[in-house]
Formats: C-alpha cells, structure tokens, sequence
C-alpha cells in the first residue's frame, strides 16, 4: 500500500469519526440511571442527562402522579428495574430474574406492587384521576422527545454535522480506521522434538519431545512427560464457587400454606372477594419476606419472580370481586301468595334463586314494584302472562334472558357483557288496556338474569 493510499485511507476513516457534541455522539449515547445525580435511584438524572432536561422536570410530576393515581411510582420503578446504572450493562430486573436479590431491585419491585394497588383504587374510584395521569405522562414524554431532537438540532448547526437522526446514524456506524495488528503478548515459537518428527507449540517452558500424539500414553521422545511447573504466563485455575442454597422452593410452599391459613380463616366470616385478598396478602407477604432473607443470604429463581406477579395479579382481581359473593352455595325460592306480600327487595349471595309472580292478583293502576340483587349465580323471575315488564338491569359480568315459555325463540331477548346498565321494557302478549304493571330491578355481580313469561291460561 502507497504512502498516498494510506494517508487518504487515514484521512476518509477520520472524517467519518464524528466529533465530541455533535448529534452523532449524542445520539451514541446510552440511557443509564445516574450515580452522581440521584435522589432515589437515579431514574430521573439519568432521564435528565440523556434529554437535556433538568431531572426537576421528571422528579415534579412523577411525584404528582404518584400522589394523585400510582402512575408514577409505576413508571418509576419499571424504569428503575429494566435501566441499569451508568458503567453497567446488566439491569436489576436481570438480576431478578436470575435469582440475584438485591435491595435496589427489591425496593424498585416494592414502586411497582405500591403503584399498581394504588392505580387499581383510582380506577375504581372514577376516571379523572387516570385520565388525568395519562395526560400529564403525555405531555411529559413528548417534552422530552422534543429537547432530544431540538438539542441534536442545534448541535448539528454549531458543528456543519447532518441533523436528521439518519445521516447522523449512519456516520456514527462508520467502519473504524484500520490498524497494524497488535503485537504479541509474549515470545512463542516452535520446538523440534528429539526424534526430529512432529512440532510442538508451548509455552516457553516446555521442554523439547514431551508432544503427546493422541491415543499415546508417552512422548514421541521416548521418555516420560515432565509435568510443566506452572509459571507466570499460566493463569490459575479459580476455585469452585460455594453453592448457593436456594430458597425458591422453600419460599413458594411458605406462601401456599400461608394463603390456605389465611382463606381458611376467613372463609365462613368474610365474602369471597375479602377472603381470597386475605389469603393472596398472606402469601404475598411470605413472598416478600424470602425476596429479603434471599438479598442477603440463599438464592430465589425465576419461577418464584414470576409466583411474586401472578400472586400480584390474582390479589388485584380479588379486589374487584362484589361484596354480596358469598363463600356459600344457597338455592331459594321466593312464592309470595298476594301483592302485598312481595318484599321491597330480594338478597342472594351466591347460588340459584327463583322469584315467582304468577300468583298475584295486580291491580291495573297500582304497579308492583321490586328488586332482585344477587352476587353471583343465577336469578329466575317469573311474570304473569298478561302483565307488561319493566326491567331496570344492571350487571358486573354476565347474560341476561328474556323469554316466554312455551315459545321457543319466537319471543326471546338475550344479551351478555361486562357492566352493562340497561333499562328494557317487555308487553303483554294479551295486549289489554288494563294489563297489570310490574316494575323489576335486578342487580347480578357475575351470573345470569332470567326473566320468564308464563304460559298463557286456557280459557274455560
């Protein structure tokens, strides 16, 4: 290669290296949690750093968010768990999941449990608070990107670099100048052996003859093969790690009984929902407790990760659940035998019931009005043939039936669907001016609402 070729080959290479603030090198840069700017973990100057924002701007309205809807202590500790800190390369949710508990990922994992439960509340509470999260995280993820690029903008009129992020990517992935090999790190040669057949490649210290062909128990030298003292350029073998006890299994039985301990105390007392959150707390918390002996002596695995979320999940749809779930099976029957029998109101926990109406003898201009709640099941109503049916429905998760025995699907209203509220109307197939009036409200957490028409009476 000409000395002309070299130099223009040098000077290609060094154009292509990109200089020190332009937006190449800016955007060679890595997203990484901050050591010297850290309150907490040092999420936010980490964010700060690599948005060229103020890491205020991220800290105030993660607080906000926080305080108002759980949002921030999540977005705060994903970010926690899967950014790794600046000079590493292995994040704590890695670490997690390889069974290495330590207390910054402890605490991250504690943001996301915290943000989560208090994230469900808001929900269940209305949606303006989730809205409104939702709108503040918006706005401050666009802010961000916008001084990202509006920075690589500037950079890249001060300097005469290209500004759009393509051009500014592709010269950062230019091929690196080309070097001489390095030279060796010690001296190496070939040996002869005594029989003049063969060579031997070894360290300096191997003595003349001792190569030993393969399936030969002797060196082709004919003598015995020295053991090769160790010397400087031999590294030590490292010795055997002492194995670690695992607490995985140990741990997922502690929470198995804790969970049966605790639904089996308060099964017969509390409703289902109640007694499922006692027993997934209960278990949640023995979870906890092993992630913190496992931080400091013992290892967990993934599967005891994965037991901790699923534990977290099934404890949030525990939550959910309607109060009037009972623990208890019951079947009722409700058959009041005149119109000022019929109770305002009509309770079933869980379990199939039937309210029948056709008995009663309803006046044209006093309607009869009741209600029907239940938690979860199946609730039958039954009406009279001649009597118009105003139905007020209002469902957590379930179907509701409209049919007229007898009929087939001739006269038939099914529908289904997760909270669902509907007001619906049914007339007498009589169709008579003075047709007797009922209203129902029927309430069903999870189940299925039936309203039944009797058959029509023979004439005599």
């Amino acid at each position: 290669m000409t000395d002309e070729h070299r130099a223009s080959g040098g000077a290609a290479t060094r154009t292509a290296s990109p200089p020190t603030g332009t937006p190449a090198a800016h955007a060679e840069q890595q997203l990484r949690r901050s050591r010297k700017h850290k309150m907490i973990g040092g999420v936010c100057g980490g964010f700060g750093r690599y948005y060229q924002l103020d890491p205020v701007i991220f800290r105030v309205p993660l607080v906000v968010l926080s305080v108002i809807g759980g949002l921030g202590l999540v977005v705060y500790g994903i970010a926690w768990l899967l950014v790794p800190f600046e000079g590493e390369e292995e994040n704590e949710g890695r670490r997690l999941l390889s069974g290495r508990v330590e207390g910054p990922g402890l605490t991250a994992l504690l943001f996301n449990v915290a943000g989560c439960g208090l994230l469900l509340a808001s929900l269940g509470s209305g949606g303006f608070r989730t809205w409104f999260s939702l709108q503040v995280f918006a706005a401050l993820a666009g802010a961000a990107y916008w001084s990202r690029y509006r920075r690589g903008a500037d950079l890249a009129g001060a300097e005469g670099a290209p500004a759009h992020p393509t051009a500014a990517h592709a010269v950062a992935e230019a091929p690196p100048e080309a070097q001489a090999p390095p030279a060796p790190a010690g001296p190496s040669w070939w040996r002869g052996p005594a029989a003049g057949t063969g060579y031997l490649w070894g360290p300096a210290d191997a003595p003349p003859g001792s190569y030993v062909p393969p399936g030969s128990s002797a060196p082709r030298g004919g003598g015995a093969v020295p053991p090769v003292p160790p010397g400087p350029g031999r590294s030590p073998v490292p010795p055997t790690a002492p194995r670690e006890f695992r607490l995985g299994g140990l741990v997922f039985l502690l929470a198995v009984f804790a969970f049966g301990i605790g639904v089996s105390a308060s099964w017969t007392s509390q409703p289902l929902g109640a007694a499922l959150v006692i027993g997934l707390s209960s278990a949640l918390a023995v979870f906890a407790v092993g992630l913190v002996v496992s931080a400091f002596a013992g290892r967990i695995g993934v599967g005891t990760i994965t037991s901790v979320l699923l534990t977290g999940v099934l404890l949030a749809g525990a939550s959910l659940l309607p109060d009037n779930i009972t623990t208890s099976w019951e079947d009722r029957e409700w058959r009041p035998a005149h119109a000022g029998a019929v109770l305002d109101n009509y309770a079933l926990g869980s379990g199939m019931a039937t309210l029948d109406l056709t008995a009663l003898d309803i006046e044209p201009d006093e309607p009869l009005v009741t209600a029907v709640e239940a938690g979860a099941g199946q609730v039958t109503v039954v009406v009279p043939y001649d009597a118009d049916v105003a139905v007020e429905v209002e469902m957590g998760a379930g179907a509701f039936t409209y049919q007229v025995r007898g009929a087939g699907d001739t006269d038939r209203d099914s529908w289904g669907g997760l909270g669902e509220d509907r007001t619906l109307r049914y007339l007498s197939p009589a169709d008579q001016p003075d047709d007797p009036q009922i209203e129902l409200r029927l309430e069903m957490g999870i189940g299925h609402l039936v309203v039944e028409r009797a058959e029509e009476e023979p004439t005599r």
